[in-house]
């Protein structure tokens, strides 16, 4: 059997750093790969919707990439960090990689507070800018009553102590 590998599943609204941590922790990891699955979803030309419009048609398949990838990786002994939107329904595509392989899933979703997201939302490329579409999501995270133990706020803390976190607390693992 492989060495046990790490899937480190990075979420939060936009604004939380999700792409930046998710690089960042990838560089910190030996053999790793950062997975973007919004320029996966992005693969999609024809028929495209954003993710929020399109009521699931495109999910499956982004999923069904996502695994792919990731078990691609995986085969070859990386750690793997996906970076995208996920509520806690989602990790269904990603939990069933574990029957497969010997992996530790850990879920982080990043959280900051509503003056934070919108203050580095403004700070992105303008083609980037999702105004207040991020709170929309900010809310929907909320909504959703993650477990405390997932959530990791942001707001005034360094990539490199976020990083650090993610690599050292046990309570962001994915038990059962």
């Amino acid at each position: 059997m492989n060495k046990e590998r790490n899937i480190f599943v990075i979420t939060g609204p936009c604004g939380v750093g999700k792409s930046t941590v998710s690089h960042r922790l990838a560089q910190t990891l030996d053999k790793s790969s950062h997975i973007n699955a919004d320029l996966i979803y992005e693969m999609v030309v024809g028929g495209y919707e954003f993710p929020w419009h399109d009521e699931g048609k495109l999910t499956e398949l982004l999923w069904l990439n996502v695994s792919s990838l990731a078990s691609n990786c995986l085969d070859n002994n990386f750690d793997v960090v996906i970076d995208y939107i996920v509520f806690p329904e989602h990790l269904k595509y990603i939990e069933k990689l574990k029957c497969k392989y010997n992996i530790v899933l850990k879920y982080v979703v990043l959280m900051a507070n509503e003056d934070t997201i919108r203050m580095r939302d403004r700070k992105r490329p303008s083609e980037e800018v999702m105004g207040d579409r991020a709170i929309e999501v900010l809310n929907e995270f909320r909504g959703k009553k993650i477990e405390k133990k997932y959530i990791l706020d942001t707001s005034d803390k360094s990539i490199e102590d976020i990083v650090l976190e993610i690599k050292r607390e046990e309570r962001f693992i994915v038990r059962g």
